[in-house]
């Protein structure tokens, strides 16, 4: 069975702050074995042979059964995290300030019209790329991520895709859980 990722989109669906112990039993439900969470904002770490998309669906599925409302869930193979991590093209600013570089993992690429229409939203040293892949990245400078114009530009499914977001210092976590999970 490989390793997966699964990133709630929220934490908080239909009202309720999802527990993590309830997070955990949606991917079981869903045929996840040996679930983890990582810190408390829904990062799942599993094991399982299904394919991505497939997991997403019945993750969804399993959210609105329990909650019901489903939130948008991405999955990622411990390989697609790693290429994702690899492809960063900010490595400097990570290591300078990884709360304020912002990691967007995509279900699906962002057409080139979202992505143009968040480049015009970027001011002062805030960038914007996108991967090979898909994903993207955003570096908000040394501004507040909160004080950026980019945000409001972010409902996804307007833009054409589904995503979700974790800093810098998430991400690495989730890296680190994944070598641990393949170790043990």
């Amino acid at each position: 069975m490989s390793l997966k990722v699964a990133l709630m989109r929220s934490i908080l669906v239909n009202g309720q702050r999802v527990k993590m112990e309830d997070a955990r039993a949606l991917v079981t439900k869903a045929g996840g074995k040996d679930v983890r969470s990582v810190i408390a904002t829904g990062n799942l770490l599993f094991r399982s042979d299904e394919a991505p998309r497939i997991l997403e669906d019945a993750l969804e599925k399993a959210c609105s059964d329990f909650y019901g409302r489903a939130t948008e869930m991405v999955v990622k193979t411990s390989g697609e995290w790693q290429a994702l991590l690899a492809a960063n093209p900010f490595p400097e600013e990570a290591a300078r300030a990884p709360s304020r570089l912002l990691v967007w993992a995509m279900r699906t690429p962002l057409p080139d019209k979202g992505l143009e229409q968040l480049l015009r939203r970027a001011s002062g040293a805030e960038r914007i790329a996108r991967t090979e892949s898909g994903d993207l990245y955003v570096w908000f400078g040394e501004s507040l991520i909160s004080e950026s114009k980019i945000p409001a530009g972010f409902s996804l499914k307007a833009l054409g895709t589904v995503g979700t977001n974790r800093n810098w210092n998430t991400a690495m976590k989730i890296a680190q859980a994944f070598g641990a999970m393949a170790r043990g």
